[in-house]
């Protein structure tokens, strides 16, 4: 049991109907999608930029470092 998705055949349709307009030939819808003036059939809308949340640091944790046991001097030769 499949289910069909409206949306998807919809989108089939018109690639259908675009193939047959063109008699199917993949070379001739490119060249028709590419002379389209985008500005003619969508509208545009421009949105100002993201501003991004400053990146915050992690703090390192201060470790003091204590020997386990004391130091040997060092013996000289």
């Amino acid at each position: 049991m499949t289910r069909r998705d409206p949306i998807v055949e919809e989108v089939r349709k018109h690639r259908a109907q675009i193939a047959r307009e063109h008699g199917n030939d993949v070379e001739a819808i490119v060249a028709a999608l590419e002379g389209e003036d985008p500005a003619e059939t969508t509208p545009m809308v421009s949105l100002p930029p993201k501003r991004l949340a400053k990146r915050t640091t992690r703090r390192r944790r201060r470790v003091t470092r204590r020997p386990n046991k004391g130091l040997e001097p060092s013996v000289r030769s």
